[in-house]
Formats: C-alpha cells, sequence, structure tokens
C-alpha cells in the first residue's frame, strides 16, 4: 500500500481488534511529463498524479529519465535523499515552509519562498544558516530578490539581500 509505512495489529480481546497505520511522509515532489511524482524520504515513488498537493516542496535538480511506482527514483547519486531529509526535517524543526528546493550538481542548496531565493550554498553550517533564515524571512518573504547565506556560519554572520525589480 503505497502511503502506509506500517501496520501495527493487536487483539484487545474476543471480540475487539486495534489496528495502527502508520503512514508515510511525502518527502517531495517533482515534476515530470506534465505529471506530479511524489516520493518519500528514501526516494521511493509514492504516487504519480496530475494534482499538486499544498505544502510539500517541489524539488528541482535531480535527475532521472523513468519512475517506476513503489520503486526508488533511479538518479545518479542516491546521497540527494539524504540531503533532502536532512533539508526537510531542519525546515519543519524550525516551521519554515517552502515552494521548492533546488539542488545542483555540487548539493548547493537553494530554496524559493514566493518570489524570494535564499541561496545557501553547502552543507557547512546549515543548521546556523536555516536558524539565520528563519529571524530573516517575515523580512523578505513577500520581496523579489536573493539573499546570501552561502557564506554564513556564526563566526562571520555575513548576509546580503540583492532586491529585483
Amino acid at each position: 500500500i503505497p502511503f502506509v509505512e506500517t501496520l501495527n495489529v493487536r487483539i484487545m480481546s474476543q471480540d475487539t481488534i486495534k489496528i495502527t497505520v502508520y503512514e508515510k511522509a511525502i518527502a517531495g515532489f517533482v515534476e515530470q511529463m506534465g505529471r506530479y511524482i511524489y516520493f518519500d524520504k528514501d526516494g521511493t515513488v509514492i504516487e504519480s498524479s496530475d494534482i499538486k498537493t499544498a505544502g510539500i516542496p517541489q524539488i528541482i535538480g535531480m535527475k532521472f529519465e523513468y519512475f517506476v511506482l513503489n520503486e526508488k527514483l533511479p538518479v545518479e547519486d542516491e546521497k540527494i535523499f539524504k540531503r533532502i531529509l536532512e533539508t526537510s526535517q531542519l525546515l519543519a524543526k524550525y516551521e519554515i515552509k517552502v515552494d521548492k528546493i533546488y539542488f545542483d550538481e555540487d548539493y548547493n542548496l537553494t530554496l524559493y519562498f514566493n518570489e524570494a531565493k535564499v541561496k545557501l550554498g553547502s552543507f557547512d553550517s546549515i543548521d546556523e544558516k536555516i536558524i539565520r533564515l528563519k529571524k530573516i524571512l517575515p523580512d523578505i518573504e513577500n520581496e523579489k530578490g536573493i539573499l546570501r547565506l552561502e557564506n554564513y556560519t556564526e563566526g562571520t554572520k555575513i548576509t546580503t539581500f540583492e532586491k529585483e525589480d
């Protein structure tokens, strides 16, 4: 069953059974051939739909030529799924909702919020970058431009926002 992680069945008494269903968490989706391909934290395709589900980030930068329902996406380097999971967990921890998550070929990270882009760069000091983003986001989320956090560390604290017209 695509959306079910595990089932737990317990017999409580002769006439009572307790069934607990643990649903798979959707890590993100990719858009391919006019369809939305939803996958879990391991990269397993859970659903292919023509309906875009709100609240689930689009992942950009993953390259694959085909997909099979209930199987892992055939990407060149499965390290990307670990990065997606780490990113999603951090964003959830700090209650940050993103529209898109982009990974370039070196796994540098860019987040998209409405018209604003946030370039986080490598995963070095990613925790500190996300904490800083949480503080800055209310000021830029309705702006058009690029917030640069690639070189941000707890020691340097360098951030710039380049407004676009």
